[in-house]
């Protein structure tokens, strides 16, 4: 059995390597796409927290009844949540409530300080205490509390119930609890334990507000200090019941928890389901559903979207070159085995049984090759992948792919097989051999290449979002190669024609120099070959480390621009604002906040006499620069030179606002003007003078030109125009460091974020490598990277198999040059530098070549077209020197190999073998 299924095991092992790759290259992309998934779901549950989860929020104030009523009623109505969550699919929930009757907590001092009276299951292991200790019978205080009252751990508090009554002396009830501990004030982002009541602890500020919204500080305490309180103050609750995310859930498992907050809601509201009734005998509120886990999903489906197509296309396109591989080996296979085929041929051996028999012999390398490549595969992706956490939906998907990959394997062993027994049946070429020898392959792929280019270099000019951002589809991929195939092949062409005159004269070269220029510039066809392939397995790596490269680094410039500083804090709009002086002053390199600055925006103002639309930014030009990420590919001019240019005071430039001019302003307009123009903000007008020129500049949100202005002079601008700059300019604080000191500073100053939520008005850099686009780009490009590098390793063993073969073909002729006078160490020279110069021209052709094609597809992997600057082109000089290097190791083991061949072959035999 042995003998008929694996006559040679040299060649099957070849062909379970080669299958091995096809089936990683095959299987990869189905799980490169589920662990995208995965990723996605991963990323955003760290950004965001638990916030992901889902939070019912119900006033449970009964119209009339006694006390115990209302402590019944929540019980109840937290029975029939729980079922409710529980028949949706949803995790048990926490119940918080708090004391709907205001509190205020007197110092001794005679101050008072409102304060509100939380309940939540777990408190005394999630905060973190400073003083004191956590107690069944009494309750803990905020830092901010005890520093306000000035109390401490173990003092009895006297919280004041205020009564609407007309009597002076009936109008407040008090109640004493004892303060037995205070816990770290509570800052964004918020710590588990918070999630689901944010709003409890943390500024907020509603749509039609000035000023932000402070909650009063939290007591917690236990629900048997809370029931007390709840009966001596007569006291309504409010009640909040947070369904948190699990920890650990895969895809398929979120999707359905997304779903069943979707139909909650229903299940609540519906008038004959158990919340409902509840809630309309008792006359309370149906508690109402929010949830971000729907918007965070549809997230995690947009990444998936936006980068299943490119992954599919490198996975096949990786997985089609593996087949044409196991196809070439199938031809080789014949090849070598040509006299045997032949006497079979003549002993009646038809194409169908040699083809079968062929099949055969492929089968168990095949099935070995399936496996180890499913399991290369399956670990790359677990090792490298954005995810090692793998849902077991993909498995039949997986091996659906694996099934048709050895099918496909098969399949071409028995095809190829089949056609060259066929051939060895007949007396010379066929009449499609003969047509298909005179045609010019080479003016042939050159046309198909500048049909292909010509498109794709019109749609990379386009700028009306017909390409959809970060697109790497068939034709991105396959462009850049064809440029490269038609360079390698027209070098080998000219090296070919200039054979005769360069062998002419190097005859003075050394020995081994000169046989391996004969043997590169007027080697066979297969030599020729092999040139063109393995310049199109190294462009291949070239131009996805270029894209990847050039990816991030566009990505890090756009992130410079988007978000200013690290971290981006909005602020509400006020009567009076913090300044940038007194912002920039808080700085605190010691608590990790090295830098701040004020910035205000305008947007969507018109630039007269240009009749364009411009954003308008304005800065601190004394604390700008401590605080940007500043690219030097964002202008020609360094930052230091463009903030210089706004320190004009604030009379500006002649009675004129000095401001940088980012993004496309037309430059012709701005000179024909002498750059003074006139920023028109709907009512009244602001005259600037143009002072500096940038490509673009932190803070541009969108491709419209950007005006830079410094706070001092547009602010006297806006008084001369009788506008308070307090209440038109939108402002925000731009930071370095981190989100919690940052915020930490902040409130320590009176300054609160704004936004719906404390956490929503709050973005950091990092926050913008997180979109969906970027990410679905970056893992693509990462995994085309992968499938590269792959392909590389792949053409350079070609190259060394190619260089065996020589040595092969070469033995006699090495023994009698031996026998001539040429050394051992002659002789692998010239094998080393013919490996070496083959190596080194598919290399030079394809770095040389691949990196200029790379430019062509820039623009349409730009991830973010809607926010300059343009793609920048980075070189990933890594990815050229492991090229060299991998040339050079191909070159050293080349001649290793022929150097061997001399020192252990007989001439006898060989010649042997040669007759």
């Amino acid at each position: 059995m042995r003998q008929a299924l694996l006559p040679f095991t040299g060649q099957a092992a070849a062909l379970a390597v080669l299958v091995a790759v096809l089936a990683a290259v095959a299987v990869s992309a189905p799980l490169v796409v589920a662990s995208s998934a995965q990723g996605a779901w991963e990323q955003r549950q760290e950004q965001v927290g638990q916030a992901v989860g889902t939070t019912l929020t119900t006033t449970v104030a009964p119209q009339a009844g006694p006390a115990s009523l209302r402590r019944t009623a929540v019980a109840d109505l937290d029975e029939r949540v729980r079922a409710a969550g529980g028949r949706v699919g949803l995790a048990a929930p926490r119940l918080t409530t708090s004391l709907a009757t205001d509190l205020v907590a007197e110092a001794p001092d005679g101050a008072t300080t409102e304060v509100q009276l939380v309940t939540r299951p777990g408190y005394a292991d999630a905060v973190t205490l400073v003083e004191g200790e956590v107690t069944e019978d009494g309750v803990v205080a905020p830092e901010e509390l005890v520093r306000r009252i000035g109390a401490r751990a173990g003092d009895t508090l006297e919280l004041v119930v205020p009564l609407d009554r007309p009597s002076e002396e009936e109008s407040l009830l008090r109640v004493d609890v004892v303060l037995t501990g205070v816990y770290e004030d509570v800052t964004v982002p918020l710590p588990d334990f918070w999630q689901g009541i944010g709003s409890l602890v943390v500024p907020t500020v509603s749509a039609d507000e000035l000023e932000p919204s402070v909650p009063p500080p939290a007591l917690l305490a236990s629900a048997e200090t809370s029931r007390r309180l709840e009966q001596a103050t007569g006291s309504d609750v409010f009640a909040t019941w947070y369904f948190p995310t699990p920890p650990g859930l895969l895809v398929p498992r979120v999707r359905e928890v997304s779903a069943a907050t979707r139909t909650l809601q229903a299940q609540l509201s519906a008038p004959d389901q158990p919340v409902a009734a509840l809630a309309a005998t008792l006359g309370l509120a149906v508690p109402e559903v929010r949830t971000g886990l729907p918007a965070v999903v549809d997230d995690v489906d947009r990444t998936v979207t936006l980068l299943e197509p490119p992954v599919r296309a490198v996975g096949v396109g990786g997985a089609l070159a593996a087949a044409a591989l196991v196809g070439a080996w199938a031809g080789a296979r014949a090849r070598r085995r040509e006299g045997e085929l032949r006497a079979l041929v003549a002993r009646g051996l038809s194409p169908a049984r040699g083809a079968a028999q062929a099949g055969a012999e492929a089968l168990l390398p095949v099935l070995v090759g399936l496996v180890a490549g499913a399991g290369l595969g399956w670990g790359a992706v677990v090792l490298l992948g954005p995810s090692p956490r793998l849902p077991v939906e993909v498995v039949p998907t997986a091996l659906a792919v694996l099934a048709v990959a050895g099918v496909v394997a098969v399949g071409l062993v028995v095809v190829v097989t089949a056609a060259a027994v066929a051939r060895l049946g007949r007396v010379g070429l066929g009449p499609a051999a003969q047509l298909v020898g005179r045609v010019p392959w080479l003016p042939v792929l050159a046309a198909v290449t500048v049909v292909a280019t010509v498109p794709l270099v019109a749609r990379a000019v386009r700028d009306d979002g017909t390409v959809a951002p970060g697109e790497v589809d068939v034709l991105t991929l396959v462009v850049p190669l064809l440029v490269v195939v038609v360079a390698a092949g027209a070098v080998v062409a000219v090296l070919q024609r200039l054979a005769p005159r360069l062998l002419g004269r190097a005859r003075r070269l050394p020995v081994p120099a000169l046989l391996a220029l004969r043997r590169v510039v007027a080697g066979p066809g297969a030599t020729r070959l092999v040139t063109v392939t393995t310049a199109l397995a190294l462009g291949l790596v070239t131009y996805a480390g270029a894209l990847a490269d050039s990816a991030a680094r566009t990505v890090a410039v756009k992130s410079s621009v988007a978000t200013g500083g690290d971290v981006v804090v909005d602020l509400p709009r006020s009567t009076d604002p913090p300044s940038a002086g007194d912002v920039a002053a808080l700085a605190d390199p010691g608590a990790g906040v090295p830098a701040l600055t004020v910035v205000g925006e305008d947007q969507r103002a018109e630039v007269l006499p240009a009749g364009v639309e411009a954003d308008v930014l304005v800065v601190d030009p004394g604390s700008l620069a401590d605080v940007v990420r500043w690219e030097t590919r964002l202008s020609s001019v360094p930052l230091a030179g463009l903030v210089a240019a706004l320190r004009t005071g604030p009379g500006g430039v002649e009675g004129r606002v000095p401001v940088v001019a980012a993004g496309d302003l037309p430059e012709a307009l701005v000179d024909a003007v002498d750059g003074q123009l006139t920023v028109d903000l709907g009512g009244y007008q602001v005259p600037v003078q143009v002072v500096g020129r940038a490509d673009a500049f932190p803070g541009q949100s969108s491709l419209r030109p950007l005006l830079v202005a410094p706070w001092d002079a547009y602010s006297a601008a806006l008084e001369a125009s009788d506008r308070d700059p307090a209440t038109l300019v939108e402002r925000r604080v731009w930071a370095r460091g981190e989100p919690g000191p940052v915020l930490d500073v902040l409130a320590a100053a009176g300054i609160a974020p704004a936004g719906p939520t404390a956490d929503g008005a709050v973005r950091t850099a990092a926050d913008f490598a997180t979109r969906p686009e970027l990410v679905a780009q970056t893992w693509s490009l990462g995994y085309l990277r992968a499938v590269a590098l792959a392909a590389g390793l792949l053409g350079l063993v070609g190259l060394a198999l190619h260089a065996a073969a020589q040595a092969r073909q070469r033995a006699v002729a090495a023994l009698l040059l031996a026998r001539m006078g040429m050394t051992t160490r002659a002789t692998a020279a010239a094998a080393a530098l013919e490996t070496g110069a083959l190596a080194l021209l598919a290399a030079s052709v394809a770095v040389a070549v691949g990196l200029p094609a790379s430019a062509l597809v820039l623009r349409l992997v730009d991830p973010v077209p809607t926010l300059p600057p343009d793609p920048v082109l980075a070189v990933p000089w890594t990815t050229v020197a492991a090229v060299v290097v991998g040339a050079v190791v191909v070159a050293g083991a080349a001649g290793a190999l022929a150097a061997r061949t001399v020192r252990t072959a007989a001439l006898g035999q060989v010649m042997r073998d040669a007759g």
